[in-house]
């Protein structure tokens, strides 16, 4: 696909490699810098716009997420920006994602951006271990934002990308002021009744991407669950975890999660708390020593409690380990 503006534009210290994908406003080039280390550029077009306030308003978007875009892991690091008025555009550099197939293993002519998006296309479901990971990393990233003052305005499975196997929250040209003005912006099907814009708004977002992972449907046929659902472990935990995507896309805002923290903390607690028969015998069994030691008392009682004490601290130990493998592993 040719550039929007015909010719190949000037980045600075980079050499554009070849397009990789393109928008309504611009398009996303793979660029090799002076290290030969391979970057995404993003570059925006004046002319595509209509007027000159949107233009400006998403070139203030990079301005505004640039100096906090490297505080955070869940964030896609803006390396460099730059601007060209007599050309009529402005670019933004960032760390590339992975590969679809090689990861960082990158090769010009084959390589394609892997996001959650190509991650959802075939429409399957997603484990619910693997939702519960990268939904409590984009929350995450989120939630930092809105302390920052930021709201991001389009969280879809398109903006979320891979690096080195982790999540990231991408495509930040939209990211603005949260004392904006509300503006008619952002992707139908995950924008909230309300309209996008708030804190409220992105999580509403992040909702329904979680939706389309869990479900394997498309946003639009929220809330539907899959059908038929089974009697196993995954279904069970799928109809538990919905409760967490509703309570994510409440219409009502006040009803609705009231951070990105809130919600990483609600499924992050779903992750130790969901049906596990393991667990669950596990626990009988502390359980009946307990009896055993407060019935038959002495030092047979007390070697009975602390056995099962050392059972509580060994859950608890691999429940901890557990939630950073979940944070730091592609499963």
């Amino acid at each position: 696909m040719p550039p929007v503006s015909g010719e190949i534009p000037i980045v600075p210290d980079h050499e554009l490699v070849r397009q990789i994908g393109s928008g309504s406003s611009g398009d996303v080039w793979l660029a090799r810098n002076a290290l030969g280390t391979y970057r995404a550029v993003k570059v925006v077009y004046e002319k595509t716009f209509q007027h000159r306030r949107p233009y400006d308003r998403e070139f203030n978007g990079v301005r505004n997420i640039e100096p906090v875009s490297r505080l955070h892991d869940g964030l896609v690091d803006i390396l460099q920006v730059g601007r060209n008025d007599v050309a009529g555009y402005f670019y933004y550099v960032m760390e590339l994602s992975d590969d679809l197939d090689t990861g960082q293993l990158i090769d010009p002519d084959s390589y394609v951006p892997r996001t959650l998006a190509h991650e959802l296309s075939n429409h399957q479901r997603v484990p619910i271990s693997e939702c519960i990971r990268l939904g409590a990393a984009v929350a995450s990233a989120i939630g930092f934002l809105h302390r920052k003052g930021l709201v991001h305005r389009d969280i879809k499975p398109a903006n979320i990308i891979f690096v080195n196997g982790f999540p990231k929250v991408a495509d930040i040209g939209l990211t603005t002021d949260s004392s904006e003005p509300y503006v008619r912006i952002g992707t139908d099907g995950f924008i909230p009744p309300e309209g996008a814009g708030t804190p409220q708004a992105d999580i509403y977002s992040l909702g329904k991407v979680l939706y389309e992972m869990c479900t394997g449907r498309d946003r639009f046929d929220y809330p539907a669950l899959p059908s038929p659902l089974e009697n196993n472990a995954e279904d069970r935990d799928l109809i538990q975890f919905s409760k967490i995507v509703w309570d994510a896309c409440r219409a009502d805002v006040n009803r609705r999660y009231q951070s990105g923290e809130e919600l990483m903390t609600a499924l992050l607690d779903f992750q130790f708390s969901r049906y596990n028969p393991r667990n669950e015998k596990r626990h009988e069994r502390a359980l009946r020593m307990l009896s055993m030691g407060a019935l038959t008392g002495g030092w047979w009682g007390l070697i009975c409690i602390m056995a099962a004490w050392g059972v509580g601290v060994a859950i608890f130990v691999a429940a901890v380990w557990r939630l950073i493998w979940l944070l730091n592993h592609d499963l």
